[in-house]
């Protein structure tokens, strides 16, 4: 009986140096967002953009990502992770832009790729990018620089806004 306890106290005390022996954890990243800057269509700098509102559309829960913000520079815009695109809406709160039909939106298409990380982190999606349109009312164009969002936290989608110097 003596010696199957000694076997199991080795046994636990083994596990248990084992498992103290992994000080990596899981600390990275598991989200694949893509951030997005805001730039100057005239002079390709960085803007900051004031009273704008960014939603995403048809998205389950809360798909507000900035209501009505201000000195708005950069933004992380989430996917939809239960289907292949997503629709944003770039809303003006400026008195004289509010109207609706001056809204600008980016639809993106992808593709969930899965990923494994690792054991303890478990696994996440990548997006491999299909491909997006955007609409041109204040927005003058939309630059995607990545064609697979991963969760390295880079700027993979440029907004180019009309703007006077």
């Amino acid at each position: 009986m003596r010696k199957k306890v000694s076997y199991i106290l080795c046994a636990v005390a083994a596990s248990m140096a084992a498992a103290s022996c992994n000080t990596n954890g899981c600390i990275d990243n598991q989200s694949a967002v893509p951030r997005c800057g805001f730039y100057s269509s005239q002079s390709k700098k960085a803007v900051s953009l004031d009273s704008i509102t960014v939603y995403a559309v048809g998205v389950p829960g809360d798909s507000m990502l900035v209501e009505c913000g201000r000195g708005l520079t950069q933004l992380y815009m989430p996917l939809d992770m239960s289907c292949d695109s997503t629709r944003y809406v770039l809303h003006y709160d400026a008195e004289l832009l509010r109207d609706e039909r001056l809204n600008d939106t980016l639809t993106l298409r992808y593709e969930r790729v899965p990923y494994f990380v690792s054991g303890e982190c478990g696994a996440m999606y990548h997006f491999d990018v299909k491909g997006y349109t955007f609409t041109t009312n204040l927005m003058d164009s939309v630059v995607v620089t990545a064609t697979r969002f991963t969760n390295v936290d880079t700027e993979t989608i440029q907004f180019y806004m009309r703007t006077s110097e």
